[in-house]
């Protein structure tokens, strides 16, 4: 499966990246895209996902729009998510 980049998420990624405890790569968001330790249904869009990968006691949360005809994965966007975090789900 093939992964696209919007401009949107190289502009997150690019600010998250220097703030973050966490060292972000490509290869972390890649891995995060491909094997994620769950995945939830956005609950704005039909059809997006959250991917999302534990890292220390952190949600790394990916979103990703799934392939309609083509085979590829559009990233949307990456963050840690503390709502994740409160509600337990990457302990």
């Amino acid at each position: 499966m093939k992964i696209e980049y919007i401009p949107h998420f190289w502009d997150r990624f690019n600010r998250r990246k220097k703030e973050s405890p966490i060292p972000l790569t490509l290869e972390l968001i890649e891995d995060t895209v491909i094997n994620p330790d769950f995945i939830l249904s956005d609950p704005n869009f039909d059809h997006r996902e959250w991917r999302i990968k534990k890292i220390n006691g952190r949600c790394l949360r990916v979103i990703v729009e799934l392939p309609s005809q083509d085979d590829r994965l559009i990233v949307i966007t990456v963050m840690f998510d503390r709502n994740l975090k409160r509600r337990g789900l990457c302990e």
